[in-house]
């Protein structure tokens, strides 16, 4: 035994016990609605064999719409419910993508989202195709009903005579509505005061879109939110900080008091069964704390999730709401020679935020944007455009398709750091096996400062046990345990695969 197993349950307090899961998805829009049919099966054959268990996929309103840039609504044989009637091709496209994840053995998470089309907005904005001022809550809502229409499970499939396409039971409605860039107003002013108007009128927009998916399926898992992590310090400009939305999505004031306006007069609890969040940290480390109370970074979740929880003791939510993670990613340099962090530490970045989510219990998902960097020649933009950079690189490849380390830190998840626990230095590490079937075996290893060499390592888990450097993982692949401290030093996970070897992660400094 290598520590007291006192010391040990000190080390490893508020890590979760037995075959805790954590549900990841990936999204990459650019790749599997936008890419040949082949390369979008591969893609997700690829995201599965990375050890996700779900794709998010974007049904875009305006790129399924029909006459999107006019300012007339279609007439007839136009029907907005009906999934029939919308153009042939953008939804063929989502269908691939459906169809492809499912093959893979892949979940589908589908965002009703951005953009409108200019005939269901109160107000045109530029650019064109960007549509996003007050989008018409009704006509949202037929829009979900023909996109939960076609994927009940029962639809045909227009490529495959005699066969239906796959069903889809998760759903998110809009895309960060508390951001200008996805909804519009985000406020507006009255008797000289600014005054939130987004998250009122996303409340009509997911209202509705809930009633369509309600009606499709009992079964269907609605998401409501799509937060972005920050908003603005000063009202009026820029967005709403996500839990200062929530409360007006709830009509309650700071002290969760009903608000009297006439945005609340008719307000009844809102319907969801959990509550989507992006809890971005992209220049920062994943614990990092932000001075303002309404916003939810990552290491912040329990704001969110306290507030949820007191809206729903209130009567103000139908339900207790669980957070779950639909988008998260650390951008790289290289490529992007403007982004904060390296390869590796885009890869540990996201192996230290994995950490984070799986240790609070109350998150059931946690996500990665992107599968590849997004290419900035797909913008038709010149090297000297300032704005070339202005895509994500937050993939888990290049836009080449080369991986980065981040590819195995999200296969081989891996997190160490050094903690004083009842006055000893203890080094408390963390991983998990996304890329297998539940329980795995696995050893740590510190690398050498003499040799720099890799030696595997006893380490101590909840029973205290030291059965030998290999040791199994819990039931859904994951792992906490303790190693005593012995100075700074690097170490790796590495998993036993099926043929014997020994699959190596990425490095991790602690100390």
């Amino acid at each position: 035994m290598l520590l007291t197993c006192s010391l040990v349950a000190l080390a490893l307090a508020g890590s979760p016990a037995g075959g805790r899961h954590l549900e990841t998805t990936i999204q990459d829009d650019a790749v599997l609605l936008s890419s040949a049919p082949a390369d979008v099966r591969e893609a997700a054959r690829r995201i599965a064999w990375l050890g996700a268990d779900r794709v998010r996929i974007t049904a875009g309103w305006s790129a399924l719409a029909p006459a999107a840039h006019s300012r007339r609504r279609p007439g007839a044989p136009f029907e907005a419910s009906d999934p029939a009637t919308y153009p042939r091709e953008p939804f063929v496209r989502l269908d691939r993508a459906v169809k492809a994840a499912r093959a893979a053995g892949l979940a589908v998470m589908v965002d009703l989202a951005f953009w409108a089309p200019r005939w269901a907005v109160r107000r045109g904005v530029r650019p064109a195709d960007r549509q996003n001022h007050e989008p018409d809550a009704d006509a949202f809502g037929r829009f979900a009903a023909a996109v939960a229409r076609r994927y009940d499970g029962t639809y045909p499939d227009p490529e495959r005579p005699g066969h239906a396409l796959p069903a889809v039971r998760m759903w998110t409605t809009w895309n960060e509505p508390n951001n200008p860039t996805f909804l519009r107003p985000q406020w507006v002013r009255h008797d000289k005061r600014w005054t939130p108007a987004s998250a009122h009128v996303y409340r009509a927009m997911h209202n509705a879109a809930y009633d369509a998916l309600e009606r499709a399926s009992s079964r269907n898992f609605v998401l409501v939110g799509g937060t972005a992590a920050t908003g603005s310090s000063k009202p009026g400009r820029g967005g709403v900080a996500p839990l200062r939305f929530v409360r007006e999505l709830a009509c309650v004031d700071r002290r969760l008091r009903p608000l009297r306006t006439p945005e609340c007069r008719d307000y009844r609890p809102l319907r969801a069964h959990g509550y989507a969040h992006h809890p971005y940290t992209r220049s920062t480390t994943p614990e990092t704390s932000s001075p303002d109370p309404d916003s939810a970074l990552l290491a912040e979740t329990a704001r969110l999730q306290g507030l949820l929880s007191a809206l729903a003791q209130r009567g103000r939510l139908v339900r207790a709401l669980a957070v779950h993670h639909t988008e998260y990613a650390y951008e790289s340099n290289p490529p992007d020679p403007t982004a904060p962090f390296g390869l590796a530490q885009q890869a540990q970045m996201l192996s230290w935020a994995t950490y984070l989510a799986w240790r609070d219990p109350a998150t059931p998902m946690f996500a990665q944007f992107l599968l590849r960097d997004i290419d900035p020649r797909a913008a038709g933009r010149r090297r000297d455009d300032p704005r070339w950079w202005s895509g994500f690189q937050s993939g888990l490849f290049f836009a080449d398709g080369t991986p980065k380390p981040a590819a195995q830190a999200f296969r081989l998840p891996f997190w160490a750091e050094v903690r004083e626990v009842g006055g000893q230095r203890v080094v408390v590490l963390f991983g998990g096996v996304r890329a297998g079937d539940g329980r795995a075996v696995v050893r740590v290893e510190r690398r050498n400062g003499a040799t720099g060499a890799w030696v595997p390592i006893h380490v101590s888990g909840e029973t205290c046990d030291d059965g030998g450097p290999a040791f199994p993982t819990d039931a859904a692949g994951w792992f906490a345990r303790v190693a005593p401290y012995e100075g700074p030093a690097d170490y790796r996970l590495a998993r036993l695969t099926s043929d014997g070897e020994w699959e190596a992660g990425i490095e991790v400094p602690a100390g």
